[in-house]
């Protein structure tokens, strides 16, 4: 399907889980999609996908009039700011779908405001598998991202949100995110004890699922059958929940608000890293009950 909109030559950087499924739907939109990946296979999955990857970083930027990043850590995109995206042509638009922090976000706004180059936090509402549906919260100014709401629409969002300046969707994607790690935490409590009062963690589940209690959310349906079955393949890792809690963590610590839920999920994520998974899914942070030494 060819789309209407008049930005045609598109960058991004992260061809994994989230970044790959964008660079796909955007070739399939009838773009001239140039990525880049450290990564060997995920290099090669975006290739037969019709991606025009590159070796290197700094061969991405070369034509392309919007640059999309999809990277794990908040440093991860200060590097490749401060070290490749400072070289794109003024008047290339950032589009930044990473998980960072507000601070990050501002840094690398005013790094590349100095270039002329416009940055926009615009992180992602949604799972991998929606891709094409997200709705993604946006920091910047309206006009920048007036440019290239059509672009994303046309490819991986179904909604673009200006929520406030350039922070504001970083801020906004992080609750969102700490959100996710409380449920995702207390669902595998609530299973552990289940399971220490010898009532069955599947027929629990089913009763609550099919229940209609107010307490029944779109995660929970997700993340309990998950636990219970010990499906642990990661559709989103540990250790990049652990990594975003501890951000938000952060962030309400910065500006003086109390966050007890966040310390203890942040905890809870921590003992579970401890025992090697965080490279598991997030629904493996039931081994912290069930593995990890009792007080």
């Amino acid at each position: 399907m060819k789309t209407e909109h008049t930005l045609t030559d598109l960058a991004i950087f992260g061809l994994g889980v989230m970044g790959g499924r964008a660079a796909e739907r955007a070739v399939a939109a009838g773009l001239s999609v140039t990525g880049y990946d450290p990564s060997e296979a995920s290099r090669a999955r975006s290739s037969e996908a019709g991606v025009t990857v590159t070796d290197s970083p700094s061969e991405a930027t070369t034509s392309a009039q919007v640059i999309l990043l999809f990277l794990p850590l908040p440093e991860d995109v200060l590097k490749l700011v401060n070290e490749q995206l400072i070289h794109a042509s003024s008047g290339t638009t950032v589009v930044d779908l990473s998980t960072v922090d507000p601070g990050t976000s501002r840094t690398a706004a005013l790094a590349l405001a100095e270039k002329g180059i416009i940055y926009l936090d615009a992180p992602v509402l949604g799972r991998p598998q929606g891709c094409g549906t997200w709705t993604l919260v946006v920091g910047g100014a309206e006009p920048a991202i007036s440019r290239v709401s059509e672009l994303l629409l046309a490819t991986v969002a179904a909604n673009v949100v200006r929520v406030g300046s350039t922070g504001a969707g970083s801020v906004v994607k992080l609750l969102n995110n700490l959100m996710f790690g409380a449920i995702n935490s207390v669902t595998a409590e609530m299973l552990a004890i289940c399971e220490a009062n010898h009532v069955d963690p599947a027929l629990f589940v089913d009763t609550i699922s099919n229940s209609g209690a107010a307490t029944v959310s779109k995660l929970f349906l997700d993340l309990a059958p998950r636990m219970v079955s010990g499906d642990d393949d990661p559709v989103f890792s540990l250790k990049l929940l652990a990594k975003d809690v501890n951000l938000a963590l952060s962030l309400a610590e910065s500006s003086g608000t109390k966050a007890p839920i966040a310390a203890t999920v942040a905890e809870i994520n921590s003992i579970a890293m401890d025992l090697g998974l965080g490279h598991r899914d997030t629904s493996a942070v039931l081994a912290a009950y069930r593995d990890s030494p009792r007080d």
